[in-house]
């Protein structure tokens, strides 16, 4: 009895770790670092959730930890179905966003006349981003706002010298599950 004890401390314990690991790899996936779901780590949480789901476990420390695993990777399961349903769906349409032809969605657009002296939109265009690409997951590092308004100014510079107008159209776009900042002239 005291052998089985053992096994089920280190297996739940192994549980816990796993379940650690998988969260990690969702988490990269949806950020892009990796290219499909982690199944095979997926598939040994759920066989060890499986031995003990029926199996009567003894000390109630150890029941209440393990229920409370199994609560969060069914919790946590619920999450990465829905992310994935969303980002499917937003394959297909994302509400709120304007198809293209070329497979462009626009999800949000301003005018700016300068964009160092308009910070408060500018602050609202950056979030606006920056949880873009936080639901498409295609993010490899966070842009700082000073970055973001840097590279506002320089292609907002650019446009007014090639175009000669005075007010930059700045447009939110996804292509191909990655987020751009796109810049034209304003009509």
């Amino acid at each position: 009895m005291e052998a089985s004890t053992a096994n089920i401390e280190s297996d739940i314990a192994r549980l816990e770790t796993r379940l650690r690991e998988l969260k990690i790899q969702y988490d990269m996936f949806f950020n892009g670092a990796l290219p499909r779901e982690p199944f095979e780590l997926r598939h040994d949480v759920e066989r060890l959730i499986k031995r003990y789901s029926n199996a009567p476990i003894r000390k109630y420390a150890q029941r209440f930890h393990f229920n409370s695993l199994v609560s969060r990777f069914n919790s946590l399961s619920e999450l990465w179905s829905k992310t994935i349903r969303t980002l499917e769906e937003g394959e297909r349409a994302a509400p709120g966003s304007v198809g293209r032809g070329n497979g462009e969605k626009i999800l949000t657009s301003c005018r700016v006349h300068d964009p160092v002296k308009e910070q408060e939109l500018l602050r609202f265009l950056h979030s606006r981003f920056l949880e873009a690409r936080r639901k498409i997951g295609g993010a490899n590092g966070k842009v700082s706002f000073r970055e973001f308004v840097r590279g506002v100014s320089s292609q907002a510079k650019i446009l007014r010298e090639r175009s000669g107008c005075d007010e930059v159209e700045l447009r939110i776009i996804v292509v191909d599950r990655k987020v751009h900042l796109r810049a034209r002239p304003g009509r």
